[in-house]
């Protein structure tokens, strides 16, 4: 069933859940847990002028997504005062986590692959929390075993038969797999491939690839018209493709850059021993282990349920940020030597009106589902990490108790959707308006094929909608000056987010996050030491 059925889920839906959720045991719970999609669109209508006199803060900080926390983090050394404010309930943004099951588990960013050497933030909070916990005579990190996912990691479900791996090279045919390996040795090639600028040809950060303009039509291309111009037509290779481009940009093959993809499958240089059986670095509660970590350290007061509805500058320096508290529904406003925007850019353009916002990027912003399914016992004998369905609509699911080592019992397993069809807005709209029974029916119903019985070990499936996961990085979205240090939006305002390249990485948002912190201090004067960056 999909969403653009819903004629054919209407009553049938209820029924259809009855017979499916509803073991012996007693029916299954669940509801929509979030996000705040609707609350935020009420940032279209004017609201009063606050009463009573201001709060005080050195820097607030808006958002409290990866890019947010990571301000709050750089700035702890400074000694400023730093205010964090969040719209929606939990704090994490898309590496959002809940704990109220018998493992902790994600809303959202899952894993970190083992960063590249280049990005120095990353690697330094991973250190922090001994997560990194040496550097070889090369200077490259070595990782704490445990973290890294252990066997089984990935196993495909593919023509009623799991498959471990996500290339079934048994089940494929003699054109497909002559692809597989055709398209692989590209992506070898593309990884140690550098410009004719001497850099990479993709690379983390973003912004240290390649200015080559050989490399920079790619993005003129989508990532469907590179493979035609390749001859790599055959299914699998266009699944496998097709795979990637849905997980970490919420696009589709046919309106996604080929730049970007092929960033995808290149950009990832760390390779050591130690990695040779997974480069994932995994917790149960995915990347929102990150997110906690760097609030812990940052120290900072945190709200949860605050609409920022204003960051303004004002004329003697300094800033006014107006915001709803929801809970109280009342406005209230806090005078800020500084602040840190860390939102979606079409929210910035929004909040800090009168300034370069409208300068920063457009970007089409993809939506997501995800649902974490509460299990009496996992789905079979052979648990693994991230199983994916070939013929699924979604992107699957992972195991958060997989690290555990336990066989067999309770678990949850977050299953991941992205809706990545060119017109976003209809497929937003769609998800928003759709109830919990009809959402529950989407994901097991992708889920069923591979689990007849999955129906009978579900205790709660809670579901959660991003209305804008991450930006989709079109054809063109590196721009007429790729790579090139946008504008800030004000002296006293500094803005965080991963719309600043238009890729969703955890490495991205955390380097935005630093440097916006890292502009802030200087700003009002504050001694932060060497840049982490």
């Amino acid at each position: 069933m999909t969403i653009g059925r819903r004629g054919l889920l209407g009553a049938a839906v209820a029924g259809w859940l009855g017979d499916v959720l509803a073991p012996a045991s007693g029916p299954v719970r669940g509801r929509i847990v979030g996000g705040s999609c609707q609350a935020g669109h009420g940032l279209r209508r004017s609201f009063p002028a606050p009463s009573g006199p201001p709060e005080r803060a050195d820097v607030v900080i808006v958002g409290a997504g990866v890019a947010g926390a990571s301000a709050a983090w750089r700035l702890a050394p400074t000694g400023l005062g730093v205010l964090l404010l969040e719209l929606e309930p939990r704090l994490g943004g898309t590496s959002a986590w809940g704990e109220d099951g018998v493992v902790p588990y994600p809303w959202g960013a899952h894993y970190l692959p083992a960063p590249n050497p280049e990005c120095r933030a990353a690697l330094r909070l991973l250190a922090e929390i001994g997560t990194v916990t040496a550097w070889d005579a090369a200077g490259w990190p070595i990782f704490d075993e445990r973290r890294l996912c252990h066997a089984p990691q990935e196993r495909l479900f593919y023509r009623g038969a799991w498959h471990p791996g996500l290339v079934p090279d048994d089940a494929l045919c003699g054109p497909e797999r002559a692809d597989m390996a055709r398209f692989q040795a590209i992506e070898d090639e593309l990884t140690q491939r550098r410009g004719a600028d001497g850099r990479p040809a993709f690379q983390l950060p973003v912004e240290r690839s390649s200015r080559d303009p050989e490399l920079l039509a790619l993005d003129r291309l989508s990532i469907a018209q590179w493979l035609d111009r390749e001859g790599l037509r055959t299914p699998f290779v266009r699944w496998y493709v097709r795979l990637a481009v849905r997980d970490d940009f919420g696009g589709e093959l046919d309106n996604t850059s080929a730049w970007a993809a092929l960033h995808y499958f290149a950009a990832r240089k760390l390779r050591t021993p130690q990695l040779s059986g997974s480069r994932y670095l995994v917790w149960p509660e995915g990347n929102g282990r990150l997110v906690q970590a760097m609030l812990a350290r940052a120290g900072a007061e945190r709200r949860a349920g605050a609409m920022v509805t204003a960051v303004e500058p004002r004329a003697k320096g300094g800033v006014e940020v107006r915001y709803l508290d929801r809970a109280r529904r009342e406005m209230r406003r806090i005078e800020a030597r500084a602040a840190v925007v860390a939102t979606p850019a079409f929210v910035a353009r929004r909040l800090v009106q009168g300034t370069a916002a409208p300068l920063l990027p457009r970007r089409f912003a993809a939506p997501w589902l995800v649902a974490n399914l509460h299990l009496r016992e996992r789905p079979d004998a052979e648990p693994c990490w991230d199983s994916l369905l070939y013929d699924g609509e979604g992107l699957g699911y992972v195991d958060a108790g997989h690290q555990r080592f336990v066989p067999g019992g309770p678990t949850v397993l977050t299953y991941f959707r992205a809706y990545g069809a060119s017109d976003v807005a209809a497929s937003r709209a769609a998800l928003l308006g759709a109830s919990w029974a009809e959402l529950a029916s989407e994901a097991l119903g992708d889920l069923t094929p591979a689990h007849p019985d999955l129906g009978e070990k579900v205790e709660r499936l809670d579901v959660m909608v991003h209305g804008h996961a991450m930006p989709q990085p079109r054809p063109g979205f590196l721009g007429a000056e790729p790579f090139s240090p946008q504008p800030p939006i004000d002296r006293h305002v500094a803005w965080a987010h991963v719309d600043r390249t238009g890729m969703a990485l955890f490495e991205e948002a955390n380097l935005h996050g630093v440097r916006a912190a890292e502009s802030i201090a200087d700003a009002l004067g504050a001694a932060r030491g060497e840049s982490w960056l």
